[in-house]
């Protein structure tokens, strides 16, 4: 059974003023200050048996790791069963002088054990769910601080690989995290939490394994979000996890100098994002989420935090993943990333070419997570009949990097068709929010097709493609639909209906198709001025028009904006999502979501309704 999510109207804040209460957080700086010093910091960790075992990387990375984030709150999974809470307590201790660690040790598998520590009161402490889990158990405890109340925390330890079973041991102990949930919200049973107390499911998650889905039948990175149970007749019937109701929203932590989610292994690029946040975001909010890869520090930042290159590379297998939570419910809303802007190959110099996306929710857009977005072109004469054989024209752009709310990104071939802006966009907009592609080829038509589609990974690598915003440009049959069969699992169908299309030809590099200002609208240029002055990585030139929207997208008060390169967006109340974080006040983005239909190998180009926003100009957001 699934469960849709909650989402109201948001009661937002101002960007701005977020911002301005903000400190100086800018982890690709090296600055991973808190918004707020009420915050509750809340680091994980896979640890990889080295905290206090070995004291050489104890006494070097980890202490600098560890002071660099000064967190409230510590998960550590693999540590070495012998290792004792006095022993994890007196490191932590020294660490931070003049505090008290409170240590709660999960089961032990033979092997390694989970562990939560804090410098808060710990109580109501458990090593498993009743019934039990997984070998590992689930070790949690609640944690309540002096100034921003109490958090229940459940760390977990997920069991990996795909060897015969695993997939189903993951399940199980999905299964029974839901059921504890469920158990904590309700009077009586083995545990009753106080009505409304934040809870949080953190840990080493173990899917998502290089981007792949969860193995069918099994679906234990859903469970977790939206509380379907597997097992109905050992861990009950399905129950979705949070206070009103609804699912549970997802973090995204990301480094913020490249915009990466993932977390292991931290000795290379990262390809697998195993660690994870999972929250009750009807009681609770996030102020700010990063992770830390010193590889990819500057010099000048390793040496404002006090980091050497090697310290999360040489370490545990895991980057050290944060996010910082505050009381209260979330009130933004995720977005998808509409097509804004394009100028392509014209019959002049062709050195303005690009693809421009806007973020249309009030949370920062993680291009990776949760959801992988792509960007197709067709070939030119996009046929009015179905192919039998796919038309998409090669090489794909796998999308990368970070839009802050009503903020933009450009993709484009600084070395070529984009060399006449090329140093425009650097200046501009931030490398989270830019994209070079070699390989990009913007077709001067004639029926030349572009698309954003989302791509959603199978468990064995398979790209399923659900369209999100798709154009139709030189069109040679204006009156017909035009269709690109993608090279996707299922050869998901793109089709290009009227409303998609034009027939109008940019002339000159400096023409572009623009989507008017307040227009977010998916897959109709019916609010778009064609053509239009080129404004790559700027708030389009066109006019402002109120659209009338549908029930879906009736527009809230706009909060006021906030400086350079992002805009502030005017959520949909009744918006439809999948599950994803919240964020961030301070200038770094962070995941996202899109209000898009399920998959489907023929689906065609027209998603649900996306939330509006209004842009603007102003700083661009830098954030496995």
């Amino acid at each position: 059974m699934m469960h849709g999510l909650r989402y109201g109207a948001p009661a937002l804040v101002a960007f701005a003023s977020l911002i301005g209460n903000a400190r100086a957080f800018d982890p690709a700086a090296g600055d991973f200050a808190k918004a707020n010093a009420s915050d509750i910091r809340v680091l994980q960790y896979n640890i990889e048996d080295l905290f206090v075992d070995d004291s050489t990387v104890t006494a070097n990375q980890l202490r600098r790791v560890f002071q660099a984030v000064n967190p409230d709150i510590v998960t550590m999974e693999e540590l070495v069963p012998s290792v004792t809470a006095a022993q994890i307590k007196s490191t932590l201790e020294g660490y931070f002088p003049g505090t008290t660690w409170t240590v709660h040790r999960g089961l032990s598998d033979g092997f390694n054990r989970n562990v939560i520590a804090t410098r808060h009161t710990l109580t109501l402490t458990a090593t498993d769910t009743i019934p039990a889990s997984e070998t590992r158990g689930v070790t949690c405890g609640l944690v309540t601080t002096p100034s921003s109340g109490s958090l229940y925390v459940m760390a977990v330890h997920l069991k990996c690989c795909t060897a015969s079973g695993d997939a189903a041991r993951r399940q199980t102990a999905t299964d029974a995290i839901i059921n504890w949930l469920r158990d904590a919200r309700t009077p009586g049973g083995n545990i009753t939490l106080a009505d409304g107390t934040p809870m949080l499911v953190v840990g080493d998650y173990n899917v998502g394994q290089d981007d792949n889905a969860d193995e069918p039948p099994y679906h234990p990175s859903r469970t977790v979000l939206d509380g379907d149970i597997f097992n109905e007749a050992t861990y009950g019937a399905d129950s979705p996890p949070d206070w009103d109701g609804s699912d549970s929203t997802e973090a995204i932590p990301y480094d913020h100098v490249n915009g990466n989610p993932r977390t292991w292994p931290s000795s290379s690029s990262p390809s697998s994002r195993l660690d994870r946040f999972t929250y009750t975001d009807s009681v609770l909010r996030i102020t700010n989420q990063f992770l830390i890869s010193t590889t990819t520090m500057s010099s000048g930042a390793l040496t404002a935090a006090g980091l050497l290159s090697s310290d999360t590379s040489s370490g545990p297998d895991h980057l050290p993943v944060i996010v910082d939570f505050a009381p209260g419910a979330e009130t933004t809303v995720p977005g998808v990333p509409l097509i804004n802007e394009f100028s392509y190959s014209d019959s002049g110099t062709d050195d303005r070419s690009f693809v421009e996306l806007i973020n249309t929710g009030t949370r920062p857009l993680n291009l990776e997570a949760p959801h992988l977005y792509r960007f197709l072109r067709s070939d030119i004469n996009a046929p009015t009949t179905i192919p039998g054989s796919e038309n998409e024209a090669t090489n794909p752009t796998s999308l990368r990097g970070v839009i802050p709310p009503g903020g933009l990104f450009v993709i484009y071939n600084g070395s070529s068709q984009s060399a006449g802006i090329a140093s425009d966009l650097v200046s501009r907009l931030p490398a989270t929010q830019r994209q070079n592609i070699s390989t990009l080829s913007m077709f001067d038509g004639p029926s030349a097709g572009i698309a954003v589609v989302r791509n959603d990974r199978s468990n064995n690598g398979d790209n399923v493609y659900t369209n999100i915003d798709a154009y139709l440009y030189e069109d040679a049959a204006p009156a017909q639909d035009n269709f690109l069969r993608t090279n996707s699992f299922g050869s998901t169908i793109i089709t290009f209906g009227t409303a998609q299309s034009t027939s109008v030809s940019v002339s000159s590099d400096t023409q572009a198709l623009s989507r008017n200002l307040g227009d977010f609208t998916p897959n109709s240029l019916a609010n778009w001025t064609i053509p239009q002055d080129v404004t790559p990585g700027l708030p389009n030139a066109g006019g402002s028009p109120t659209p009338s929207p549908s029930p879906s997208q009736t527009p809230s008060p706009t909060p006021s904006s906030t400086p350079s390169q992002t805009a502030t967006p005017t959520p949909s109340p009744t918006s439809s999502p999948t599950a994803s974080p919240s964020q961030t006040p301070s200038p770094t983005p962070s995941q996202t979501a899109t209000p898009t239909p399920s998959p489907t190998p023929t689906a065609s180009a027209t998603p649900s309704p996306v939330p509006t926003a209004t842009p603007g100009s102003g700083t661009g957001f830098l954030l496995k």
